[in-house]
């Protein structure tokens, strides 16, 4: 019943009628756009990687938490007078799936594009909105590797730069993806480990939104976890990892509200905080935040190594055909 409310809701947020405020790009006619107020109207650009999250959680996870925050996001803003939202379909592309800890970049269940790919998509879609006058632009694209978030923030560079806009990456601010790290007893923080990937944490967030799309052999999962980022590597890196880290089992609805629904609320707040005028710029980002961190660094060196072999083997074929 929860789940036929939340859609109901969701359908009647995105609806495209006169007194609406919120509006889905696709269903927008060319004479609805050029009525729109660009300044004081946001896009949303919402993503999803397509990524393996172990037996239990669905491919399309980070997807569903990100379009929930879309939802809460567009309706803070459109309850502002005179404002109007203008919600993107759901990018479904990603770069680097948490299968490149272990260095397995190719797992079922993960379909991640290369890091300039996705920079490029966003700078293009940047160029477009930037070019018909669009200032503000949202990106609600949570998903935890570093490069993706950075591919992210700087194609939002580009537009401030160019463009002269705002082009937030919202779900890549420090205090936002902080806030990924629900309230946890001593206890359950020793089982979980650090919040990296399909644990207590995300699949609490799964049982709140998508209940329905989890696997309930997660209440006897064996953890797979540790504090030390050097340890979740070699976990990762095991022949028979399950595709998580962490404790699935310890998750519940409940710190759903205590984890990533606090992280969705940070995110809105940031982006009311913007709109009042709040530089961007002046918020820690998540991105910038991980070139401390010696492990993450040589992971992240690592994906772009594999990309790198990736572009080579394709440009080869380009060059062969004579497409290039």
């Amino acid at each position: 019943m929860k789940q036929i409310i939340l859609l109901t809701f969701g359908v009647v947020l995105f609806s495209t009628s006169s007194n609406a405020q919120i509006y889905r790009m696709a269903e927008m006619n060319v004479e609805q756009i050029k009525k729109l107020d660009k300044e004081k109207t946001v896009v949303i650009l919402p993503g999803g990687i397509v990524e393996e999250h172990g037996s239990f959680l669905p491919t399309f996870t980070d997807g569903y938490w990100n379009e929930q925050v879309t939802r809460e996001l567009a309706k803070a803003i459109a309850a502002r007078k005179g404002w109007s939202v203008v919600i993107f379909p759901t990018i479904p592309l990603g770069n680097s799936g948490a299968n490149d800890i272990g260095g397995k970049f190719n797992f079922p269940g993960t379909y991640s594009v290369r890091f300039e790919t996705l920079r490029s998509v966003f700078m293009d879609l940047a160029t477009e909105l930037g070019e018909q006058k669009f200032k503000w632009i949202f990106i609600i694209h949570g998903h935890g590797a570093p490069n993706h978030v950075r591919a992210l923030d700087q194609a939002g560079d580009y537009f401030r730069d160019t463009y002269g806009g705002r082009m937030v990456n919202l779900t890549g601010l420090l205090p936002v993806v902080a806030a990924w790290d629900g309230k946890k007893s001593d206890a359950q923080r020793r089982e979980d480990g650090l919040p990296i990937h399909a644990g207590m944490d995300e699949t609490s967030m799964m049982l709140a939104l998508r209940p329905d799309l989890v696997n309930p052999a997660y209440k006897n999962a064996k953890p797979f976890a540790s504090d030390k980022m050097e340890d979740l590597i070699q976990i990762a890196q095991s022949k028979d990892w399950l595709g998580y880290l962490g404790s699935p089992r310890l998750a519940s609805r409940a710190q759903y509200a205590d984890g990533w629904q606090m992280a969705a609320t940070e995110a809105v707040n940031f982006g009311l905080k913007i709109l009042d005028g709040l530089d961007d710029k002046t918020i820690p980002r998540f991105g910038d935040e991980m070139e401390k961190s010696p492990p993450d660094v040589a992971l992240d060196k690592a994906s772009l190594k594999h990309e790198a072999e990736i572009k080579f083997k394709q440009d080869e074929w380009l060059k062969k055909r004579k497409l290039k």
